[in-house]
């Protein structure tokens, strides 16, 4: 768990560092630390409830329609 925050601290500042240099507005940077946050709490989740509650399952579960729609 320590390497998944680590990895994510480090693209946090990758990530804020780009932005800041490159003048962005702060709309942009709400939507990347959002959807940073969002990919945080998903890997965060999946390493907790490994065995109980996966969220891949869910995704499946949602998705499967769509899917079968594309495949046939």
């Amino acid at each position: 768990m320590i390497v998944i925050i680590l990895f994510f601290i480090i693209i946090f500042f990758y990530e804020w560092n780009y932005l800041k240099n490159r003048k962005r507005k702060k709309r942009t940077f709400f939507i990347v630390l959002c959807i940073m946050g969002v990919s945080f709490c998903y890997c965060i989740s999946t390493y907790l409830f490994k065995y109980s509650l996966n969220p891949n399952e869910l995704i499946e579960i949602l998705f499967r329609p769509l899917q079968e729609k594309i495949i046939s």
